[in-house]
């Protein structure tokens, strides 16, 4: 038990006989015994029990009156029971203990309390979770061994949880009362215990920390030590507070200071749990300054902590300072998981972007592999440029010459040969007549061409984008757009045409590169026109596909989609490169009727 047990589900009874008569000695300082403990169970250091739940029997008149309150306690408790007894003990011819009471001399036993009769009502008929017997008698020792085929003493039943037995002096020793003092020597020293404290005691004082304490000072006195039985964990038991505390030094009090600052509720110095916190008898623990974390801005719950450490390493008690190392450990150890956790977390993210990365080092081969054919693309179109204009140039150049062969040269009058008479010289308007069909017609040749390659163009509307795309500059001028992607597994793109004149047929080259080691991989592409299909094909046995596109259209389309896939990415294998060249919606007006 780490906690104190519960007031209303505990009880006690206490028993003490102080009046005897011949032979037995009568025991007055018995009656202080039993204020004392009282005093102790019922007050806020301990049990904190309600008076109605502390039985006090002073000079019982028979066993069955012990018995009897015994009895009605054990069947009340739900958490917690403690039996107490000051008096003579006796033991019979066996060895069995008996509790003496005022006429129960050594001839007389059926007058005194058989110890297996009080046990019985410990053991078995209380359903208590944890069960405490004190004995301070003569040869109350025995009552922790059993004797000549004498049943199980109370500590040693199993079935029951935390069981704990404490006499005063071993089973043929006898107790002692000193003349002159106010209690009984044992009873004294267990008083003091809970009263004074343990130094250098835990905050909560089980039975175990009692005990010893006791054992030291009775032994240094030369006086019967005690002895005690424990049965799960019994030994646990906690029986108060502990009041002892170190001189608070100057960082304790500092401490105390901001804590009683901090909570500005004069309520929390009655409190039991936290007074000694708040006048700096003890140094309070991490988990109290965190629990003021809701009120508390950030600023001042550091200082607090400050304090706390401070304060912790400067007590003059082991125990405060085994507990700053023991909660210094366990915020460390929250650091390190945090630290863990953010580690997973950024090598995660590092190993996203290192993927990323490589993903871009394929698109940028993929766009340099594009620039490239675009070069060679745009120097083709400059050869054909310069060819056009050099026919028409040749085209110019005939007709002219054509128009000067319909003319005869000029002959000197006078000077025709013999015979001959001089040819007729055409007229003016014959000659500009010649001259405009022939440039008419080299017009009409570059009109009908011009015509033949007007087309337009295909921009991305919706679906995966592409790694690359043109500008708005290059799309007004005339070039064609290449759109690249990078296929992991699949990809689907839908662009729109900027104009809707009517069109002939779709152009355009769609490029397939894949990795060396995967140029056996199957790969499907498929192109679709307001979702009816156009045109779709698979790719296999090369790095390297170029698929020309020419397809026929009925009208100028809203959507023209294309897609691609294979069978997933591996790590050899891991995306191709797609690219889509120059895709036109084609006008063919045919000009030309040849």
């Amino acid at each position: 038990m780490t906690s104190l047990p519960d007031p209303a589900a505990s009880r006690a009874v206490l028993i003490g006989v102080e009046q005897y008569t011949e032979p037995l000695q009568p025991l007055p300082t018995v009656a202080n015994n039993l204020a004392g403990l009282k005093a102790v169970l019922t007050g806020p250091d301990s049990w904190r029990l309600p008076p109605e739940h502390c039985t006090v029997l002073s000079n019982p008149e028979s066993a069955t009156q012990v018995l009897d309150a015994v009895h009605a306690a054990a069947t009340e408790a739900t958490d917690a029971l403690f039996v107490y007894f000051a008096g003579h003990g006796l033991l019979s011819p066996v060895g069995d203990l008996y509790l003496a009471l005022s006429d129960s001399p050594p001839g007389r036993l059926f007058h005194a309390v058989a110890y297996d009769q009080l046990r019985y009502q410990v053991a078995e008929e209380c359903a208590a979770l944890s069960r405490v017997v004190v004995l301070d008698c003569c040869y109350s020792g025995r009552a922790l061994h059993g004797y000549m085929g004498a049943p199980l003493e109370l500590a040693d039943c199993g079935d029951i949880d935390g069981t704990y037995v404490l006499t005063a002096s071993a089973e043929t020793k006898r107790a002692m009362a000193p003349k002159g003092e106010h209690y009984t020597a044992f009873s004294g020293a267990l008083l003091r215990a809970v009263t004074e404290g343990v130094p250098h005691g835990p905050e909560m004082l089980d039975m175990e920390t009692v005990y010893r304490h006791v054992r030291r000072e009775l032994q240094a006195r030369k006086r019967p030590v005690p002895q005690q039985r424990a049965r799960n964990e019994g030994h646990r038991i906690t029986l108060a507070r502990n009041r002892w505390s170190p001189a608070a030094g100057p960082e304790a009090q500092e401490y105390a200071a901001a804590l009683r600052e901090a909570l500005r509720d004069g309520d929390n110095a009655a409190d039991p749990d936290t007074a000694p916190y708040l006048r700096g008898e003890r140094v309070a623990p991490r988990a109290f300054v965190n629990a003021l974390a809701d009120r508390l801005p950030e600023t001042r719950l550091t200082r607090l902590h400050d304090l706390r450490r401070t304060a912790q390493r400067a007590a003059p008690d082991a125990a405060t300072q085994l507990q700053y190392w023991q909660e210094e450990v366990e915020l460390l150890t929250h650091r390190l998981t945090r630290a863990g956790d953010y580690s997973r977390d950024v090598e995660g993210e590092l190993t996203r972007a290192q993927e990323r990365v490589r993903q871009l080092d394929v698109e940028v081969r993929v766009l340099n592999r594009q620039v490239r054919l675009l070069l060679d693309e745009k120097g083709r179109d400059t050869a054909t440029a310069e060819a056009l204009v050099g026919a028409a140039a040749t085209r110019s150049e005939a007709a002219e010459s054509a128009v000067r062969g319909s003319v005869p040269p000029k002959t000197p009058a006078g000077r025709g040969a013999p015979g001959t008479t001089p040819a007729a010289r055409p007229s003016a308007p014959v000659a500009r007549t010649s001259w405009t069909l022939a440039v008419l017609a080299v017009l009409y040749v570059v009109i009908a061409w011009a015509f033949t390659l007007d087309t337009v163009a295909l921009t991305y509307d919706s679906g995966r984008k592409p790694a690359s795309m043109p500008s708005t500059s290059d799309l007004a001028s005339g070039e064609g757009p290449h759109y690249v992607w990078d296929v992991e597994t699949d990809v689907t793109s839908t662009f729109r045409p900027d104009e809707n004149d009517a069109v002939d047929k779709l152009t355009g080259d769609l490029v397939v590169s894949v990795p060396q080691p995967c140029r056996d991989r199957t790969i499907e592409w498929e192109i679709t026109i307001d979702g009816r299909e156009g045109d779709r094909g698979s790719l296999a046995g090369d790095t390297e596909h170029q698929v020309p596109l020419d397809l026929p259209l009925n009208g100028s389309p809203d959507r023209v989609t294309i897609s691609a896939s294979w069978a997933g990415g591996t790590e050899s294998c891991p995306s191709f490169g797609l690219v889509w060249t120059d895709p036109r919606l084609a006008v063919d007006l045919d000009l030309v009727p040849w």
